[in-house]
């Protein structure tokens, strides 16, 4: 019998491949499906047995998950290779994504001691929303800057699935706060109103959108 997911999304991993491995992570991510060790080395270049070990890297980490096509002819039948939802996450991520969460959590711990920290914890959120978004140098992609932030965003009809969430140990400790930070940030960042729903579905929070894009 399958086990439903959970309600809400899974923590954001804090570990990252090595160099050469995350470079065969962001291809198999940015590639439309499941792919082979001929098509990687296709894109990326080199030797097929190098991504072969960095491949057999990712599967161990849970990063990416292999599987076998059916035999065509004799010999071994070959492998191809799906990124996960934790390796969709790491490829996503900026490398710097764990100092601001450092950060953020010793603020939140903080707001939590002050006279209104719903209204402080939405304008911390804003305020982290205006500057990635003077970073971006225009109002960016949401979906983009989320992965970038570690959410894991997919599309789901008008608006978002987050996957992951980088701050989910902290969200047990401050659950409103948490999600206010990220409603802030999203309320400066999204080109429509939306709406942040925490713990809406299994294995996700979702991001509903409204309304026509700004001009």
């Amino acid at each position: 019998m399958r086990t439903s997911l959970p309600l809400g999304p899974r923590p954001a991993r804090t570990d990252r491949p090595g160099t050469a491995a995350l470079r065969v992570l962001q291809a198999l991510a940015d590639s439309a499906g499941p792919a082979t060790i001929a098509e990687l080395t296709a894109v990326l270049g080199g030797h097929p047995n190098s991504i072969r070990v960095q491949l057999d890297h990712l599967v161990e980490a849970g990063f990416v998950e292999v599987s076998l096509l059916p035999p065509q002819g004799r010999g071994r039948p070959s492998q191809t290779f799906r990124v996960t939802v934790d390796g969709r996450q790491v490829a996503g991520q900026s490398d710097d994504l764990n100092d601001h969460h450092a950060l953020l959590e010793a603020v939140t711990d903080h707001l939590a001691g002050t006279d209104d920290p719903k209204g402080a914890a939405l304008s911390v959120g804003r305020s982290w929303g205006r500057r990635l978004a003077e970073r971006e140098g225009e109002l960016p992609d949401l979906a983009g800057l989320l992965a970038r932030q570690g959410f894991t965003p997919q599309p789901s009809g008008d608006g978002l699935r987050l996957l992951t969430c980088p701050l989910l140990d902290l969200v047990h400790r401050h659950p409103e706060l948490v999600c206010l930070i990220h409603q802030g940030l999203i309320d400066t960042l999204s080109p429509r109103p939306a709406v942040l729903h925490p713990f809406s579905a299994p294995g996700a929070c979702t991001l509903t959108l409204s309304g026509a894009p700004a001009a």
